[in-house]
């Protein structure tokens, strides 16, 4: 079975690749077939085996010898992590399969907002209608959720209104005030309120490492990295370790 599972998580992962490419650029996610990236000329079906085909070719494209970006790798390991890890900690198979889907576009995210400073809108709704047809399915309460999202971000929208007005630029992007509300219909407004405290840290850390290196002070963050990151690893570590259950009020 954990052979299985990497396996499965090896071949989404090189689908959540495609996304991270294709969506911010507005291409499909169909056609054209797979290409080189440098100079356009299509790949064979084996250049496409997840990580395998990375270290065959030795991090360059068979055709014109252009590095292929670490990313490719990275994403389908960790997408593999994720489905292994899932198997052995989420009993419940719709809790497994919505762990899946929403730690998988937000692994998207985390990478869109890095490289294009974008959240697509489409992948925010896709884990809003997860979210709902979860929460139907196991007969979990949603207007009260739908009200605490809607709270969550009205107060977060005015409070970002205010700090962009203090600052004279604008602090954050829509698409993550979106995200945080489809990340308190998830979770409750306890656990949404402490990964936004974790997400500022780790975007202060962020902020300071490229501070260091470029001595720019005008430096823009991606802040949906910073709280998809941070939500899988919170997830994972309050039902790692049983404590979902003190916060989930």
């Amino acid at each position: 079975m954990f052979y299985l599972l990497v396996i499965l998580g090896l071949i989404f992962g090189s689908f959540l690749n495609v996304l991270i490419l294709r969506l911010p650029n507005n291409l499909s996610i169909i056609y054209p077939p797979s290409h080189c990236l440098a100079c356009k000329k299509p790949l064979m079906w084996h250049h496409n085996i997840p990580i395998l085909s990375y270290l065959f070719l030795k991090g360059n494209s068979y055709c014109c010898d252009k590095p292929i970006s670490i990313q490719y790798p990275i994403v389908e390991l960790i997408s593999a992590l994720l489905w292994i890890w899932s198997y052995y900690f989420i009993p419940d198979i719709s809790t497994k399969i919505l762990f899946l889907v929403l730690s998988s576009l937000l692994l998207v995210i985390f990478f869109t907002d890095l490289y294009y400073f974008i959240i697509p809108l489409e992948i925010n709704v896709i884990m809003f209608l997860s979210i709902l047809l979860y929460k139907i399915y196991n007969l979990k309460i949603i207007l009260g959720d739908l009200l605490h999202m809607l709270i969550i971000c009205f107060l977060f929208l005015i409070f970002i209104i205010l700090f962009s007005n203090l600052i004279k630029k604008n602090a954050m992007g829509y698409g993550d005030i979106v995200l945080i509300g489809v990340i308190s219909f998830w979770l409750s407004w306890i656990d949404t309120l402490i990964i936004i405290f974790f997400s500022c840290i780790v975007s202060l850390i962020h902020w300071m490492i490229i501070y260091l290196k470029s001595r720019k002070s005008n430096i823009r963050l991606p802040f949906g990295s910073s709280l998809s990151l941070v939500t899988i690893i919170y997830y994972m570590i309050i039902i790692s370790y049983n404590i979902n259950m003190i916060f989930n009020i």
